[in-house]
């Protein structure tokens, strides 16, 4: 039988399988949009498949970029669960940021100067390459999402695109530790339902008055709401010692899919990837579902159980860092040699096609990704035991 989350107290170390399939989850989202993005698998108009396929494709698959605002808010719901169960403990501050170090760093490191020395030398994958030093030392000093400020969105459309995000977390997680370890945990509590709720007015505004150059999706002030409310759910269950209620997360879920209903009625365009309210309330929409995803995997109601703890879900969960790094390098590459893929097999550009392709492109990242952290990131996972912490790995 399954423990009942109910009766574990806050301290407990547990290893929640449910919580490897999110992960799981939101790394085949990622890769579902950017597959559709840059791998070409939707039909242009005029071709076959189109209508049925291509607009479909458009409204759905494109929005797995909400994978990164699950990602978010898991992020925030585990690191800050890891910093409440270690917060009297003298290394507090010594584990967290070795272990952090030893998790983030060397696979960040090894592919992105692996990256800016492939755009260097081969042509075909430099544009748009970093044009400043100034820049290229952003990405070293996890501060890419603010060079937008002076580079404008090319700067996050290339080979280099993925790591808006995870600077984002790594300057969360600056400041986090402290506020944890030294602020009222009530005060926090109130503190991250404010930042969560700010989030969709801050967006709206910037929008609305300078658009999408100053990238406002990739700032922290503007993209936060997802740790914030991963953050609120674990503080919530230290302070009284239970999880969220499972009808309070059923109900953000449902407030989830109300966020979405006026943009699929009113502005059904923009479930393209584009447009000022699905960058604004559409965030908050999936936030919201990530929280009510997180917070419900507690109880595990038997249907999602069982699609959390599939073993391909488990398994991808348990590499998607790798894969979420790495596999814009093997789109790229894919795309640009879909032409011959395409003549090798006679194929034309359909549904099954579409299908086959993306499945290819999953296997690689799903490959690399795997021997990655076995052969390369396990070593320096295994450097953890000389910083114990009370909590299970991330």
């Amino acid at each position: 039988m399954g423990v009942n989350r109910s009766e574990t107290t806050p301290d407990a170390v547990q290893h929640f399988p449910e919580l490897d399939g999110i992960r799981g989850l939101a790394i085949l989202l990622v890769l579902t949009a950017h597959a559709a993005n840059f791998l070409n698998v939707i039909p242009l108009s005029g071709q076959p498949g189109y209508d049925s396929w291509g607009r479909l494709s458009m409204r759905v698959l494109l929005q797995g970029w909400g994978g990164v605002d699950l990602f978010f808010t898991l992020s925030g719901f585990l690191i800050t669960g890891i910093l409440l169960r270690a917060r009297n403990r003298n290394n507090y501050f010594s584990s967290f940021y070795a272990r952090r170090a030893l998790r983030i760093f060397p696979i960040y490191y090894f592919v992105l100067i692996g990256t800016l020395l492939l755009m260097h030398v081969a042509g075909e994958y430099s544009f748009p390459m970093p044009k400043t030093r100034l820049e290229v030392i952003s990405y070293f000093v996890y501060l890419p999402n603010w060079s937008v400020f002076w580079t404008g969105w090319a700067g996050l459309t290339n080979l280099l695109g993925v790591y808006w995000s995870l600077a984002v977390e790594e300057q969360f997680y600056l400041v986090w530790p402290t506020l944890i370890r030294f602020v009222n945990l009530r005060i926090m509590f109130g503190f991250c339902v404010v930042g969560f709720l700010a989030g969709w007015p801050i967006r709206f505004l910037i929008l609305h008055h300078y658009g999408i150059v100053l990238g406002v999706l990739h700032s922290p002030v503007t993209r936060l709401d997802g740790l914030f409310l991963g953050a609120a759910i674990a503080i919530y269950r230290q302070l009284r010692g239970h999880p969220l209620p499972l009808s309070w997360a059923v109900g953000l879920f449902a407030a989830g899919c109300l966020v979405f209903l006026p943009i699929v009625f009113l502005w059904p365009n923009e479930f393209s990837g584009s447009g000022r309210h699905i960058w604004s309330a559409g965030v908050t929409g999936f936030v919201l579902l990530s929280g009510g995803l997180v917070a419900a995997s507690h109880y595990r109601p038997r249907p999602l159980h069982a699609v959390l703890t599939l073993r391909p879900l488990l398994f991808a969960g348990r590499i998607s860092y790798g894969m979420y790094v790495y596999h814009l390098l093997i789109f790229f590459w894919l795309g640009r040699h879909m032409r011959h893929l395409y003549w090798l097999f006679h194929l034309r550009q359909t549904i099954p096609v579409a299908i086959f392709v993306y499945f290819v492109a999953l296997g690689l990242t799903t490959g690399v990704a795997a021997m990655s952290f076995y052969w390369f990131e396990t070593p320096f996972l295994k450097l953890k035991r000389h910083f114990p912490s009370p909590a299970a790995p991330v």
